[in-house]
């Protein structure tokens, strides 16, 4: 594939941060935090928090067992 024909990223693979504006795919240049029981994206400009993604454990722990995540084919 050349430069020209590679396929561009989908909105849902880009982070935007709501303060100054920087943009980048989510597995880009973001300031990742993972703590015990989530991850978080920080902006690498502007240090602002971006996401907050919980971990599958803990989010299935305090469940009661009832919460179910889709699989994707």
């Amino acid at each position: 594939m050349t430069p020209s024909t590679e396929p561009q990223p989908t909105d849902k693979a880009t982070l935007y941060c709501p303060e100054c504006g920087y943009e980048s795919r989510i597995n880009g240049d973001w300031t990742i935090h993972v703590l015990a029981d989530s991850t978080i994206y920080e902006c690498p400009g502007c240090k602002t928090t971006i996401d907050s993604r919980r971990n599958r454990a803990a989010l299935t722990a305090g469940s009661s067992g009832s919460l179910q995540f889709a699989t994707e084919d």
